[in-house]
C-alpha cells in the first residue's frame, strides 16, 4: 500500500523527534529516561518503517551532508589559497611556459599515477597553442616508494635547469622502475649524473617535497592530480576542455 503525504510528513516529524531522543548527546540523557520501554519501541517502530519505506529520505539527507561538506572544503580551499599566492609565483619552482605568463596552472602530481600521465599530455597542448601560460609543477609522490625516488630524481634535475626535460622523461616512460633505468633516462637527458646523485641528498628537495603535501592538504586535494588555476582550485583530473575554461576564467578574472 503507497504511504500518503500526510502520513509519510507525520511519520518522518516523529522519526525526527525520535533521533534526536535516541542519538542526541547525553544532554537529552533525562528525556531518553522518561520514556517508557513501550514508547520507546514505538518509536523505534516508527523509524524503522519511515527507512524501510521511504529510503529515499536517507538518501537525500546523506547527499545533502556531503554536498554541504564539499561546499565547505572548497570554501576553505579559496580561502587559504590566498596564503599560498606569493610562493606560487617564485621564479625558482619547476616549471615550464612563460616565466611571465599572464596565468599560472600549478599541478600536484604523482609520476606514477596514471590520470597525472594524462593531465600532463593536457598541460603539453595547452603550453603548445597558449604561450602565455605558466606551469608549476609541485611534486606529490603518495603512491609508491619509487614515486618519491622520480620526484627527488626530477628536482635535482632541477638543480641543473633540465627538470622539465627530465620531467618529461619520467612521465613517458613505461619500462622497469629502478634507479638503474631513471638514471639512463636521467643520463639520455643530458644530466650530469655524479652531480645528479649528490644534489638528491639536498634537504631542500626533502623540504619542497613536505611543503607540496602540506600546501596540497590544505587546499583540499587529497590526491593526484590536483590543480590550481588563477584563484581557484580544481581536485582531480579536470581534461583538456576543462583546463582552457579555467584558463580564460582566470584571464578574464586578471583583466579586471
Amino acid at each position: 500500500m503507497i504511504t500518503s503525504y500526510k502520513k509519510i510528513k507525520f511519520m518522518a516529524m516523529t522519526a525526527g523527534i525520535a533521533m534526536t531522543v535516541l542519538f542526541a548527546p547525553i544532554d537529552n540523557a533525562k528525556a531518553e529516561k522518561s520514556l517508557s520501554s513501550t514508547q520507546k519501541k514505538e518509536i523505534e517502530s516508527i523509524v524503522k518503517q519511515v527507512i524501510s519505506d521511504n529510503p529515499e529520505l536517507i538518501l537525500n539527507s546523506v547527499r545533502k551532508y556531503q554536498e554541504d561538506q564539499e561546499r565547505k572544503v572548497a570554501q576553505s580551499a579559496e580561502e587559504n589559497l590566498k596564503e599560498y599566492k606569493s610562493f606560487f609565483a617564485k621564479k625558482d619552482l619547476p616549471m615550464v611556459g612563460n616565466p611571465d605568463g599572464d596565468v599560472t596552472i600549478v599541478e600536484f602530481f604523482d609520476f606514477n599515477c596514471g590520470y597525472c600521465k594524462k593531465a600532463f599530455e593536457d598541460i603539453q597542448k595547452i603550453i603548445s597553442e597558449d604561450k602565455n601560460i605558466r606551469i608549476v609543477f609541485m611534486d606529490m609522490p603518495i603512491l609508491s616508494p619509487t614515486s618519491s625516488k622520480m620526484a627527488n630524481i626530477a628536482l635535482a634535475a632541477n638543480k641543473q635547469g633540465k627538470y622539465f626535460e627530465m620531467h618529461k622523461a619520467l612521465m613517458d616512460y613505461r619500462g622497469s622502475q629502478n634507479d638503474e633505468a631513471f638514471f639512463k633516462l636521467a643520463e639520455k637527458t643530458g644530466l650530469d649524473i655524479k652531480k645528479l646523485k649528490e644534489d638528491m641528498k639536498s634537504a631542500d628537495i626533502q623540504a619542497f617535497i613536505s611543503k607540496s603535501k602540506s600546501i596540497a592538504q590544505s587546499l583540499g586535494i587529497r590526491g593526484t592530480p590536483g590543480f590550481v588555476i588563477g584563484e581557484k582550485v580544481y581536485p582531480g583530473y579536470i581534461g583538456i576542455d576543462a583546463m582552457r575554461k579555467a584558463v580564460k576564467k582566470a584571464r578574464a578574472a586578471n583583466a579586471k
